[in-house]
């Protein structure tokens, strides 16, 4: 453990003016005790632990099992900690750690596909609701939010940890080798954005134990990219009452799956 005296401190390099910073990087840092702690619980590679001494008390033994290098704690009194990161808190606790991105293609069913999501903290609250209804397996995008930002991993409240994530610069050919291997191509979509596909516009409660799921959600603003619903076996939408014609994108996905999931 390093006591910290100056938030300038060379040391201290990826907790710099955290609200200013979201630099391409390996790594990623988890900035709430809840999600720095299942950080810490994971599998995943931990670089440094950034706390006051309050929580280097309260998780002490969880950084000193986890961390390789205990010289790579770092403990400061909460004006240092607050000058640091740049902006005032309430826990005085984050820990940096590595990127992972899956190398295995052998996917588990079911799937979930993410195109063109741009909002991060749509991404965390997706992450979240796709962990909880058992999924294992995101493809994402490269035109989407990368999930490894700030905002995206505290709203994922550590859900991210758990997750197969897969980055792909060729969504329509991973669907199409997806589709090729016998899994069931879903689109999340609405009504309005199908007119020329009505054929496979099917409400929610009509898909009925559909097997080796691939559900794919799209763009905020615009919806799924028209060449991968042309490759979509069914769109699927969800009815809704008093003129709403669309909920957010991981509220939907949330109805989506306690449909679809068993």
């Amino acid at each position: 453990m390093q006591i910290i005296q100056s938030p300038l401190d060379s040391r201290l390099t990826d907790y710099h003016l955290l609200k200013s910073k979201e630099s391409d990087s390996e790594y990623f840092i988890a900035d709430h005790e809840r999600t720095a702690v299942r950080l810490l619980n994971s599998d995943i590679e931990v670089k440094s632990v950034f706390c006051t001494e309050k929580y280097w008390e309260k998780h002490k033994s969880i950084i000193e099992s986890k961390l390789k290098d205990q010289n790579h704690c770092y403990v400061a009194d909460k004006s240092v900690f607050e000058e640091t990161i740049g902006f005032h808190v309430h826990q005085g606790f984050m820990a940096i750690g590595k990127q992972r991105w899956s190398k295995n293609l052998n996917f588990e069913h079911p799937i979930l596909v993410i195109n063109s999501i741009m909002d991060s903290e749509n991404i965390g609250s997706i992450l979240r609701t796709a962990a909880a209804f058992g999924i294992r397996t995101i493809i994402i995008d490269s035109k989407s939010a990368s999930p490894y930002l700030r905002r995206s991993v505290r709203v994922s409240m550590g859900a991210i940890f758990h997750l197969n994530l897969v980055n792909t610069t060729d969504l329509v050919g991973q669907i199409k080798k997806l589709k090729g291997s016998g899994s069931s191509i879903i689109s999340l979509s609405l009504p309005k954005e199908t007119n020329s596909l009505s054929g496979k516009l099917k409400t929610i409660r009509e898909i009925e134990n559909p097997k080796n799921i691939v559900l794919i959600i799209g763009n905020e603003a615009n919806g799924i990219e028209e060449e991968i619903l042309h490759l979509s076996d069914i769109l699927c939408y969800i009815p809704m009452k008093n003129q709403i014609d669309s909920l957010n994108v991981s509220h939907a996905l949330a109805v989506a799956l306690s449909h679809l999931i068993n």
